[in-house]
């Protein structure tokens, strides 16, 4: 019984500490090369998204992607995005924490 047990609260421990990669959208990983792991970039030119709001990235992936907003680089990364994709995206980096 305790072992169960002990196995049981490991395991929810594992989960929970890995719970942020779990949870990061396949796209994100394109992400990471300009605004570091889990929207902390340490480059000034790029911006953090890490805590920045749901909606805010949405829209501002959208113009990238519809061409409202003009960037060669985000507009090669984002146009082949969904709107679910963008929607999964910016509510992985609004619920990851600014550092």
């Amino acid at each position: 019984m305790k072992t169960l047990l002990l196995t049981a609260i490991t395991t929810g421990f594992l989960f929970s500490v890995s719970a942020n990669a779990m949870d990061a959208p396949a796209k994100s990983v394109t992400c990471v090369g300009c605004h570091g792991a889990a929207g902390n970039s340490m480059v000034p030119n790029f911006p953090k998204l890490a805590g920045q709001h749901a909606t805010y990235l949405e829209k501002q992936l959208k113009d990238f992607r519809d061409g409202f907003r003009k960037d060669a680089t985000m507009a090669a990364f984002v146009k082949g995005l969904t709107d679910k994709e963008i929607k999964d995206l910016a509510a992985y980096y609004a619920a990851q924490t600014p550092k």
